[in-house]
């Protein structure tokens, strides 16, 4: 692909089934955060389809060595050969989603989704949608979000609040546009109607939990504590849900 830091590719895979699905893969050896940024991903995006929030379909892709041996891109061959044989993936959306102009007013209509695509980011301490990089594509009727590599990552972040506690939600005015959510600005002094996500949660039960778990390849597992983490810290967010909307709303006002 023609941008990203993690230079994702894009690439033709075959589905256990036998069907042809064309995905934007990542790689570990790209990632800052190495085989902990794609656990991120993928629990990102499982929880995010859970929440029928708008994420391509993740896959998790295995590279046979005859086709890593096929590479000619230098950069892609290295990340293949550096990582583990196995990568995340993004199933490619059709013709007609561009990056999002984050310059672009935001059509009342499109206020609900974008509230609840907020409300996520803010709630899994994602703090990579923003109006410098929005990662976000829009075909002018609805959203897609992607690259969830950061979110979660809260150990030793400077003034970190959770968001269920007091002032968890703090969005003052002025943020540069590098750390700046995208949709901020256009949904400050919004009343926010986060009921359907709320319910939405009811779905992340315990067993729940256990299954995004066992849909970790154990090659992305060097020790079980960011994975314990990540799943602990959305078990206690699911607890304290209300208590983080009625944060958010306060923030927002």
């Amino acid at each position: 692909m023609s941008k990203g830091k993690t230079r994702p590719c894009l690439l033709a895979c075959t589905l256990e089934n036998g069907d042809e699905v064309e995905v934007v893969a990542k790689f570990a050896a790209g990632c800052e955060l190495k085989e902990r940024a794609l656990v991120a991903e993928a629990i990102t995006a499982m929880l995010a389809a859970d929440l029928d929030l708008p994420v391509p379909e993740p896959f998790v892709i295995q590279l046979p060595d005859e086709f890593v041996g096929t590479i000619s891109n230098s950069q892609a061959i290295r990340m293949a050969k550096q990582g583990p044989k196995l990568c995340f993936g993004s199933k490619k959306l059709p013709p007609g989603f561009a990056t999002y102009p984050a310059d672009k007013p935001l059509a009342r209509t499109l206020i609900p989704a974008a509230g609840e695509i907020f409300a996520f980011d803010h709630f899994i301490a994602n703090p990579d949608r923003t109006v410098a990089n929005p990662n976000l594509l829009f075909n002018g009727r609805q959203f897609a979000i992607y690259d969830h590599e950061l979110a979660f990552f809260i150990e030793g972040i400077l003034n970190w609040r959770a968001p269920w506690d007091e002032g968890g939600a703090q969005f003052p005015s002025g943020i540069p546009a590098q750390s700046r959510h995208v949709f901020l600005e256009e949904l400050r002094g919004e009343k926010l109607d986060l009921d359907r996500l709320d319910g939405a949660f009811d779905i992340v039960t315990g067993e729940r939990l256990s299954e995004y778990r066992e849909a970790l390849p154990r090659e992305w597992i060097r020790d079980r504590a960011s994975v314990d983490q990540i799943l602990g810290y959305i078990a206690e967010l699911k607890e304290k849900l209300p208590l983080a909307i009625n944060e958010l709303l306060k923030g927002l006002q």
